[in-house]
C-alpha cells in the first residue's frame, strides 16, 4: 500500500506543479494539466473506493472507472500533441487516433461490458501516445530553437510518457494472465509498474520546476 501512496504522492506534486506553471500564461501547458487532473481524479477516487467497498464491487468499480477516465487522459495528451505539431500530415493522424480511442471507449459502453477493463482500447492509447510523443522529440530536435531544447518542459513530458506507456503496456496487457499462472513474475511487473510511474510524473515536475528557471 505504501507504493500506492507514493504515487498518489507524486501524482498530486506533478498537478499542483504544472498549475503554478500554467500561472506564467503558457497556454500549452493547459492540456497537461487537464491530464494530471484527470489522473488525479481518477486514482483520489480509487484510493477511497479501497476505503468504503468491498472487493467484488470494488473491482467493478475500477474497471468502469478506469475505462471512462484513461480515454480521458489520452485525448488531453492527443490535443496537446496536435496542438505543438507544426506538421499537416501528423495533425491529421491524431484526429484518426481520436477518433478511434471515442469510437472504442463508446462502442464498449453501447455493446459491450463497462464492468471489464477495456485492455484493447489501452494498447491503443499506448501506442498512440508513444507514436506522439515520439513524433514531438523528433520535431523539437529538428527545430531551429534546438539550443533551448533542455528547457523546454514538454521534452521532459514527452520522455516520460515515452517511457511509461512502453514500460508499462505488457503489464497492463498481461497481468491478469500472470497474477493467475506466474505469481512471482507478476509482482516483479507490479513493482516495475510502480517504478515507470514514479518516474513519469517525478520528470513532469522536474520539466517544469526547470522550465521556471529561464
Amino acid at each position: 500500500m505504501i507504493s500506492f501512496y507514493i504515487l498518489i504522492f507524486l501524482e498530486w506534486t506533478g498537478f499542483l506543479t504544472g498549475l503554478f506553471f500554467l500561472r506564467k500564461g503558457d497556454r500549452d501547458a493547459g492540456l497537461i494539466v487537464a491530464f494530471l487532473a484527470s489522473v488525479v481524479i481518477a486514482e483520489t477516487s480509487v484510493y477511497f473506493a479501497r476505503m468504503l467497498m468491498q472487493p467484488d464491487p470494488l473491482v467493478r468499480f475500477t474497471n468502469i472507472w478506469y475505462n471512462c477516465m484513461l480515454p480521458v487522459q489520452c485525448i488531453c495528451l492527443l490535443l496537446f500533441f496536435y496542438r505543438k505539431t507544426r506538421l499537416v500530415y501528423w495533425k491529421h493522424a491524431i484526429r484518426g487516433f481520436i477518433s478511434v480511442v471515442l469510437f472504442i471507449t463508446l462502442l464498449q459502453f453501447i455493446a459491450g461490458d463497462p464492468h471489464q477493463f477495456n485492455t484493447f482500447n489501452y494498447t491503443l492509447e499506448a501506442i498512440f501516445i508513444s507514436a506522439c510523443s515520439l513524433h514531438y522529440l523528433f520535431e523539437l530536435m529538428n527545430s531551429e530553437e534546438i539550443e533551448e531544447v533542455t528547457r523546454d518542459p514538454f521534452m521532459y513530458v514527452s520522455i516520460g510518457l515515452l517511457l511509461f506507456y512502453l514500460g508499462t503496456l505488457p503489464y497492463n496487457i498481461t497481468k491478469f494472465y500472470l497474477f493467475d499462472t506466474y505469481r512471482g513474475l507478476f509482482y516483479i511487473y507490479y513493482y516495475l509498474f510502480f517504478a515507470f510511474n514514479y518516474f513519469l510524473y517525478g520528470i513532469i515536475t522536474f520539466g517544469f520546476l526547470w522550465a521556471k528557471k529561464k
